[in-house]
């Protein structure tokens, strides 16, 4: 009697066992449509996209500048550089911005006309102007030990008292701020 209660406990729990030991199968996640999708992500942050330059202090001191140059297609290169470096690019975006609005060394639509503005001492920073009859078009190239990479910078109309928003510009602008503050005494 005792032996049959045993067997029909075993033959009860061996089902419950088997169910216990299969794995569950997850279902495939269901497909989310466009909708959904951008429903979900509304609101929440995304990286830039396009040419981009970012410039940052690395500690207080301000001797040291972390530089991010990305292009059209979100290549980018990143470097730490000396302030005496970040002055160097400023003068030489300085530089190309002033020839850029002279009749100088113009070319035409078909064939313009490039010069390069470079420090024989600093290969880390090129900025090449290309221009035609009416307009100047800018590269900036940066190189650092993680790599090199040359953007296109944009192009403004000589003469024009409205620019456009373009790249070099943005780029002018933050050189200045910088190298602004760091002759500010503290």
């Amino acid at each position: 009697m005792f032996i049959r209660l045993v067997a029909l406990l075993l033959l009860m729990l061996l089902p419950s066992a088997g169910l216990i030991a299969q794995k569950k199968v997850k279902q495939p996640p269901k497909q989310l449509s466009p909708e959904e999708l951008a429903k979900m992500s509304k609101g929440k942050m995304r990286p830039p996209t396009g040419a981009n330059f970012y410039i940052e202090a690395i500690g207080e001191s301000r001797s040291q500048y972390t530089l991010l140059l990305t292009d059209a297609d979100n290549r980018s290169v990143a470097g730490t550089f000396l302030l005496s470096q970040v002055s160097l690019f400023h003068a030489l975006v300085v530089a190309a911005r002033e020839f850029a609005d002279t009749n100088e060394s113009v070319g035409t639509v078909s064939k313009p006309e490039t010069t390069r503005f470079k420090d024989k001492g600093e290969p880390s920073f090129t900025v090449d102007v290309q221009k035609t009859a009416t307009h100047s078009h800018f590269y900036v190239s940066m190189s650092s030990l993680n790599g090199k990479i040359t953007v296109d910078a944009g192009a403004l109309k000589r003469g024009a008292k409205d620019h456009d928003d373009i790249l070099f510009l943005k780029i002018l602008s933050r050189l200045q701020t910088v190298v602004g503050e760091s002759q500010t005494p503290k």
